[in-house]
């Protein structure tokens, strides 16, 4: 009699356990529906922002600053490598945002410094981790960084960029 009693206890807490799992399963894939649904409308948000345009000089009567035109040739090229660049609003440091399938391109224009230098490289860098940092919905992609210029480096620069190719890629023609 006892051995039955126990053999039942036993049942109950495994139909009990069994039903707990469950039920967490499909709280989980509920979240993981969520945050997806979450994750593509904030995607297209992102790329229904407008897409930089290469103001014509003839039709504004004025010539266009040599950033806005060397930041128009730097999104040319990256639409024609297949990414879908828009211009970052809210992103200190970080000029255009590339989405291709699963990749994330963040890229800096800079035709202002007389020089680039390491620390200008570094933060770069520490500008797109916080901006990804910001944005959970981009964590999933694989990033890279791009650091667009049509100005010198240091050599301090240039030995950074070729010790660290995983963390950013200097992007000196377009």
């Amino acid at each position: 009699m006892v051995t039955f009693i126990s053999l039942l206890i036993i049942v109950a807490i495994a139909y009990w356990i069994r039903m707990i799992i469950a039920r967490k399963q499909r709280e989980l894939a509920d979240k993981e529906h969520r945050q997806r649904e979450q994750f593509l409308n904030e995607s297209q948000s992102l790329l229904k922002s407008e897409t930089p345009t290469i103001p014509n000089p003839a039709i504004s009567g004025k010539t266009p600053s040599s950033n806005e035109s060397y930041r128009a040739d730097v999104t040319r090229h990256w639409n024609t490598q297949g990414y879908t660049i828009t211009e970052s609003l809210k992103a200190e440091g970080i000029d255009l945002i590339g989405f291709k399938e699963k990749e994330l391109l963040l890229v800096r224009c800079e035709t202002a410094l007389r020089e680039v230098k390491k620390i200008d490289l570094q933060a770069f860098i520490a500008d797109c981790t916080t901006y990804i940092d910001k944005n959970p919905m981009l964590r999933g992609r694989s990033c890279e960084r791009f650091y667009a210029t049509n100005r010198p480096l240091t050599e301090e620069a240039m030995i950074y960029v070729r010790e660290n190719p995983a963390s950013v890629h200097l992007m000196d023609e377009v």
